[in-house]
């Protein structure tokens, strides 16, 4: 039974919120103080294998390769890859098809097509393993920002940390209640070309820095939509606020250790709930570089 490696990317899944911020609504960059520790930086990368956004602009070059360590969200490998895939599939007489329908599942399969899945592995899919997998339109999704983070700081043989494991990623997609799932991917379905604009109007804002368009250009999205939005409310809750509070957390062993560079979605850093925000309420200052 041929199977390909997903997506592990939580974040590409998380709604913006309805509420607007303040503070952190511009800057990919930040230089992270504490009183007694050296300094640190934190980057906000998009899970995108976009050409335009997979290299680093010179300040944040800069800042890399003055790190002594890198940490990121999740480092996959040959093993967690499998698991991934593992946990996304029905493990009972459950299908895909019972769960959203002929036609819709039909759609599935025309979709995903591309990305090499067989028919019954795609008929064994939960419906967030085949919401994940709706990003990719290729076989061989080209390499993101976030791996080529990690393959140069591999190559300069510095240490390189995770924030969250495989279990735990697999637990924020698994814990989503199924009429959630049915509901998201139905509508993703039914609103792919909206999102593919959405996802190239989401970089362009990306490489402007512009975190505040990159929140308003979902809000605008679920507004129209009205239907999904307790649902998304869920997804939102799960893949980016449980998980900011997780990650603004963890770097900090690292944070303490001074020159780390820290690389999050750029969801995460925006807005009072964001990384950022997290760690000022733990003493820790955040200073916009790029």
């Amino acid at each position: 039974m041929k199977r390909r490696a997903f997506v592990l990317s939580a974040a590409a899944l998380a709604a913006a919120p309805a509420w607007a911020a303040q503070r952190y609504e511009r800057g990919l960059l930040w230089r992270i103080t504490k009183p007694g520790q050296p300094p640190s930086h934190v980057f906000g990368t998009i899970h995108d294998g976009d050409a335009r956004v997979v290299e680093l602009p010179a300040p944040v070059a800069a800042a890399f390769a003055r790190a002594r360590t890198l940490m990121v969200e999740f480092l996959p490998d040959a093993y967690t890859r499998e698991r991934f895939t593992e946990a996304a599939l029905f493990s009972d007489r459950q299908t895909l098809e019972e769960k959203i329908g002929a036609e819709d599942f039909a759609r599935v399969l025309q979709e995903l097509a591309p990305t090499g899945l067989e028919r019954e592995v795609i008929g064994k899919l939960k419906p967030w393993g085949a919401l994940i997998n709706l990003r990719q339109s290729a076989a061989d999704a080209p390499e993101g920002l976030d791996a080529r983070l990690v393959a140069q700081a591999r190559a300069r043989r510095l240490a390189v940390f995770q924030m969250e494991g495989v279990e735990e990623q697999i637990f924020a997609f698994d814990e989503c209640p199924m009429d959630t799932q049915v509901a998201l991917l139905k509508h993703s379905l039914a609103h792919r070309d909206e999102l593919v604009a959405l996802e190239d109007e989401t970089v362009r804002a990306y490489l402007a820095r512009d975190l505040t368009t990159i929140w308003r250009l979902r809000e605008r999205f679920i507004a129209r939509y009205p239907e999904v939005a307790a649902h998304q409310a869920v997804m939102t809750q799960r893949l980016l606020y449980d998980r900011s509070v997780v990650m603004a957390y963890r770097v900090q062993r690292e944070l303490r250790r001074g020159e780390a560079f820290v690389a999050v979605g750029a969801l995460h850093l925006y807005g009072a709930k964001g990384v950022l925000a997290l760690l000022e309420e733990d003493g820790y200052h955040a200073t916009r570089i790029y």
